[in-house]
């Protein structure tokens, strides 16, 4: 999970999903490190943030923005993917109401 010093700025940003989007709040070294150069920043890029960070989301399959978190499904496999590339953690944001994926992210690692 992403952590945040107790003094960080946070502020609300708009995080794009495959299913929908969040608005959820983020420090400045998140948003830099989420973004891909386009003036959109991808939910998939940030990872999984604390329930607590976000305001709504918005579901495609519904149609309807909620209030809240979407739920955030996760597992650590410690997969070994080759060329000592790690999968240390991959998980989803669901919506709430009818299960849709609004977001799956990926945390990599490299041996060293």
């Amino acid at each position: 999970m992403v952590s945040v010093d107790e003094g960080e700025d946070l502020e609300e940003k708009k995080l794009l999903g495959s299913g929908g989007y969040v608005f959820a709040k983020l420090t400045e070294q998140e948003e830099l490190s989420a973004s891909l150069g386009v003036p959109q920043i991808f939910l998939g890029n940030v990872g999984r943030l604390n329930e607590s960070r976000f305001s709504k989301y918005y579901c495609n399959k519904c149609g309807k923005e909620y209030p809240g978190s979407a739920v955030i499904n996760y597992e650590n496999p410690n997969e070994e993917l080759g060329e000592g590339v790690i999968l240390v953690e991959k998980g989803e944001y669901k919506c709430r109401i009818c299960n849709n994926v609004i977001a799956h992210y990926r945390k990599f690692n490299k041996r060293k």
